[in-house]
């Protein structure tokens, strides 16, 4: 059942980059509220204590549209819309020992939409929006050790808001936008040849859609255009996608996670209906089926996820449709 937050008035989408001439709003700082105290559990979390989502310590700046990914114990946010604006250098880091955020070396060209792994000990920025019109070819490194950025070979073709994950020590970016037309392309990256080289694309050309690796696996669904439910994986060994069972509910601006052996889909919104969705969807691999987590505390989208240990981290994100506000809210799944 669909469950999405309308926002009158009607707010622009976040379908582009394009921001309106209206001016930034301010940042969305509401605690999160209580969950529900009944969510469904996947099977692999199923012998476990109750999940429950809480807020951490708040960013030091709303954001929305942002990459994320966990390097050791640090949870990095990189770039995004700020007050409104799309385009930033922004790079959060959180200390989940300490629960305390610093600011890091700037992104070295301001981006939205960008693609965001880790690899080989660094932090990895594929493509996004500002670099260039239509996307950016470029893919970044980040050394925590020495505080810089390195430039490595760029993007086949200029991508944002695609799917970036990480499979058998290489960088797979799926699907996005492409000078404004969504794509199926799939090319790997490998950071020890500097090359990219392509696979078996998606079978559905999409953008803003989840993804993450589980069990060895590349796993896509939801996404643009529209609110699609289409879901499907790639198995390296084959280099060929199957179709999996719809998620249940159809939206973009999705979180793509893997988490406790399951394939997870958060938050969400529907370009068209101007609602935010607080549905949080897991696929389980072994038994092929869909089940529902709790709910997010409040509709986000435009988000993106990390995992430390058994903890997953959400931060920030669009509290409405669009790129008009942006949440300074850490989220955690526990």
């Amino acid at each position: 059942m669909r469950r999405l937050l309308l926002v009158l008035p009607l707010l622009a989408s976040c379908t582009t980059h394009a921001t309106s001439g209206t001016g930034p709003a301010p940042a969305h700082t509401q605690p999160p509220t209580k969950p529900p105290s009944s969510p469904r559990s996947p099977q692999a979390a199923a012998t476990r204590a109750p999940l429950h989502w809480s807020a951490g310590a708040a960013l030091p700046v709303a954001v929305s549209e942002v990459g994320v990914t966990a390097l050791g114990t640090d949870v990095h946010v990189l770039g995004g819309y700020v007050a409104g604006r799309p385009h930033s250098t922004t790079h959060l880091v959180l200390d989940t020992r300490t629960g305390r955020w610093r600011t890091a070396a700037p992104l070295p060209h301001a981006l939205d939409h960008v693609g965001t792994v880790a690899l080989a000990g660094k932090v990895w920025a594929v493509g996004g929006y500002g670099a260039a019109a239509g996307g950016s070819r470029g893919v970044y490194s980040y050394d925590p050790a020495t505080d810089r950025w390195t430039s490595h070979a760029p993007l086949p073709t200029p991508r944002a808001a695609g799917v970036c994950v990480v499979l058998d020590g290489r960088i797979h970016y799926l699907g996005g936008k492409s000078n404004g037309s969504d794509v199926a392309s799939h090319d790997v990256y490998d950071p020890a040849t500097d090359r990219w080289s392509t696979a078996a694309p998606l079978r559905t050309a999409r953008d803003h859609a989840a993804g993450a690796v589980v069990g060895g696996r590349i796993y896509v669904a939801a996404g643009r255009p529209g609110d699609l439910t289409s879901a499907e994986a790639y198995d390296p060994a084959t280099d060929r996608w199957s179709v999996l069972p719809p998620v249940p509910l159809g939206r973009s601006s999705v979180a793509g996670a893997a988490w406790r052996g399951t394939f997870l889909v958060l938050g969400g919104e529907h370009p068209r209906e101007q609602g935010v969705d607080t549905e949080v969807d897991a696929f389980d691999p072994t038994t092929r089926r869909w089940s529902r987590l709790p709910d997010l505390p409040a509709g986000r989208q435009g988000i993106g996820a990390a995992v430390v240990d058994t903890v997953l981290y959400l931060p920030g994100g669009g509290p409405v449709g669009g790129g008009h506000v942006q949440s300074n809210v850490l989220l955690t799944l526990r």
